[in-house]
């Protein structure tokens, strides 16, 4: 068993990534910055994971995450890995600096710390748009210099998968790349607003108003996204049991995608969002057709446009390195087909139905 070191242990991804690391026998330490908000989520937990977990106070955005020396000093020769999720995720041009300052300088100085702690290994949690407006994903470094990025977020996790792989010298590092993280993929549960959720959410809005005035349900029934496409949706158990399996199975200096071998179309997505909403009013049209949509519908499409990059084109990701994680994992491939996507989408609804209940 290991002692491992987890950022962003409070999140969507986290939340699970602990849960499988207590699953298996291993104690976590928790990097938190407000120690009652962090026993608040933690007392939400199953009791194997509370007995498994450390709180570690500091924080990302500060130089050696914010550990004190004698952090340091308590901490060094005990910690085997360090699994960096943390991220600030905002694709708002208005917050440029501090997304590169928190997702590639707060990734420095966590690397700087696993130095001084002296890891064994460093697993970083990137995304798999650190390519750019690429088509094509290889599971290799992309050059910076030259590259056009759809915002901020990609380029500063772009920027950082170069400092992390400077340090394969001084310890194994991996890179975990994750597409659109989705709910679980045998319950559906997800605790997030972005990428399927804002489309999901949208479409809520749309049914709301339908109901309201059965009469103008035309006019509040249209979702932008293109139908043929592909988007590599990846359910957050896959991502998180990757992750667990790269502790012991990643190769040093590696990238690994977490991408869907075969992704849904757009086509199929929303169907099963048509099905789980029982809106059979709804209907979606490519981007390039949005001038047909009514000026409600309009509005109600605006907060999508910074998915557009994600939901309008298809990338073919290479998963060489990957496949080659699972087989040593004995872990199957994803499979995701029509009933896991359904599955996904029930799990919004009973969240956000619950929600508006309490």
């Amino acid at each position: 068993m290991m002692n491992v070191f987890v950022t962003g242990a409070t999140g969507f991804l986290g939340t699970v990534l602990i849960k499988r690391l207590a699953g298996k026998g291993h104690t976590v330490y928790t990097l938190i910055r407000n120690r009652e908000r962090a026993e608040d989520w933690l007392d939400g937990l199953p009791k194997k994971t509370q007995e498994a977990v450390r709180f570690v106070e500091g924080d990302v955005m500060k130089p050696l995450a914010g550990l004190q020396e004698s952090q340091i000093d308590a901490l060094k020769g005990t910690i085997d890995t360090v699994i960096h999720s943390a991220a600030y995720l905002s694709f708002d041009a208005s917050e440029r600096e501090r997304v590169l300052e928190s997702n590639f300088e707060g990734t420095k100085g966590l690397l700087d710390a696993a130095e001084r702690l002296g890891v064994r290994q460093f697993l970083h949690v990137s995304t798999a748009y650190t390519l750019g407006m690429d088509d094509v994903g290889v599971e290799t470094l992309y050059e910076t210099k030259g590259r056009e990025f759809v915002n901020a977020y990609e380029e500063s996790k772009c920027h950082a998968e170069h400092e992390v792989l400077s340090r394969q010298d001084r310890f194994c590092v991996a890179i975990l790349r994750p597409a659109i993280i989705v709910g679980d993929s045998e319950t559906g549960e997800a605790d997030s607003t972005f990428g399927l959720y804002g489309v999901m959410r949208a479409v809520e809005l749309m049914k709301r108003h339908s109901e309201k005035d059965r009469t103008k349900a035309a006019d509040a029934s249209t979702i932008v996204v293109s139908d043929e496409d592909e988007t590599h949706l990846v359910p957050v158990d896959y991502v998180a049991d990757l992750i667990v399996g790269a502790v012991t199975e990643s190769e040093n200096g590696l990238i690994y995608h977490v991408t869907n071998p075969n992704p849904p179309t757009n086509g199929m997505i929303m169907k099963a969002i048509q099905k789980g909403f029982e809106f059979p009013e709804l209907t979606w049209v490519p981007f390039e057709a949005a001038d047909r949509l009514s000026r409600l519908e309009q509005k109600m499409n605006e907060p999508l446009a910074v998915f557009e990059p994600y939901l309008n084109r298809t990338i073919a990701f290479s998963h060489d390195n990957t496949d080659r994680l699972l087989k040593r994992m004995n872990h199957p491939p994803l499979n995701m087909d029509s009933a896991m996507l359904e599955r996904i989408v029930r799990g919004y609804r009973k969240r956000h139905v619950n929600a508006e209940e309490v």
